[in-house]
């Protein structure tokens, strides 16, 4: 038994709170009122986010067994349970199970959903709640629609508050051509609400290479390529000052397969070098860019995915299988996943509160088993 003069410091107890899954402190909430309101204070979701394990989410196509003639490729979304990949035991995630449609992120935990009722919602997987948002009420040029559209989540670290950008690249039908501008709108956690933002010039960047983002340290960064000579370019967006930024990403001759990411918690480029035939990883150090490694060809790898834990790097082999590579080592493991597209994300369980005092609803039908947490397990606040 504790004493009573054996008591642990505050700032012990926060520090193992904040190592704990989430499953455990939405139980803990219920132990008193201090506990309560810790979870659910911002400083305290930042510290968890930093201290809980990252993990893998894979998407994936199904694969045709030749069983059925009417066969279409699907995406299925598995999470390795393992943060270390040594075991690789998966599990299942229908991660459009509360509304269907299209799924983007996760961010910080924070998954961004276009429902078949083309309405937009945040869900976050590991709290089960799910918040569908007003409706973006954009105005767009005459005839003009929306080509494609950007996104990216994360935290305003001046106002203390989770926003949510959308970077809307338009087509004008009426000149069968992409609209000189594209049309921004930001939303706002705390105030529920939409408000358009100042739109940039974007006639001169070819389409995204990816419509999510990379978020560190309150800004969000988008890959795009320059029109006229496919330069990589790098859209940023600063949560706090609100404010767009063009970064010149590393004069390479010609490359392919380039992927946006955060190796060692510094912005960085992956990608195929075509002329030298290998691999190369450039990072970003205040403005400058500089090559941080070089891996020769790997027999049987053709495009890089992306980056993992120690440096090592996700590949996809030319036998449509899921490699791992430690260029410490210069070792490759087999992930024991083979498609003929894959996307890989890493995934923090997230404390972040997406639920609303007006407009949020429970989904009693979201997989519990797959959270990892019993709809008893949770306490009314």
């Amino acid at each position: 038994m504790v004493r009573s003069n054996d008591v642990l410091f505050e700032d012990a107890v926060i520090e193992i709170l904040s190592r704990l899954p989430v499953k455990s402190l939405l139980r803990l909430r219920c132990v008193c009122k201090s506990w309560c309101d810790l979870v659910k204070n911002p400083n305290f979701i930042s510290k968890h986010l930093k201290n809980v394990d990252t993990r893998l989410i894979v998407i994936y196509m199904d694969e045709d067994d030749g069983t059925d003639q009417f066969y279409y490729p699907t995406d299925l979304f598995c999470l390795f349970t393992d943060e270390t990949l040594e075991d690789l035991s998966l599990q299942d995630l229908d991660l459009q199970q509360p509304i269907g449609g299209s799924v983007s992120g996760p961010y910080d935990g924070i998954y961004y959903i276009v429902g078949l009722d083309h309405r937009m919602y945040l869900w976050n997987l590991a709290m089960g709640e799910c918040r569908r948002l007003p409706k973006c009420r954009a105005t767009f040029p005459h005839y003009t629609r929306v080509l494609c559209t950007n996104v990216g989540f994360g935290l305003d670290p001046m106002g203390n508050d989770f926003k949510l950008v959308l970077i809307f690249t338009l087509w004008n039908e009426k000149r069968n051509k992409s609209h000189e501008f594209s049309h921004c709108a930001v939303y706002n956690l705390l105030s529920n609400s939409w408000r358009d933002f100042e739109s940039f010039k974007s006639i001169h960047y070819s389409r995204p290479h990816s419509y999510s983002c990379t978020y560190s340290d309150g800004v969000c960064y988008w890959l795009w390529n320059l029109h006229h000579n496919q330069q990589i370019i790098i859209i940023s967006f600063d949560m706090g000052k609100e404010v767009f930024q063009e970064i010149q990403g590393p004069d390479i001759d010609e490359s392919a397969y380039e992927t946006l990411g955060l190796y060692y918690d510094s912005l960085s480029l992956l990608f195929l070098n075509l002329i030298k035939n290998c691999f190369e990883i450039w990072v970003m150090k205040s403005t400058n860019w500089s090559k941080q490694l070089s891996v020769g060809s790997i027999p049987g790898v053709n495009e890089p995915l992306g980056f993992w834990k120690n440096g090592s790097i996700f590949l996809q082999s030319d036998s449509q299988r899921l490699l791992l590579y430690d260029p410490n080592t210069q070792e490759t493991r087999d992930l024991g996943l083979r498609s003929f597209s894959f996307s890989v994300y890493k995934y923090k369980e997230s404390l972040i509160p997406i639920k609303g005092e007006d407009n949020f609803f429970n989904f009693f039908d979201i997989p519990w088993h797959v959270l990892g947490v019993s709809e008893t397990d949770t306490c009314p606040n």
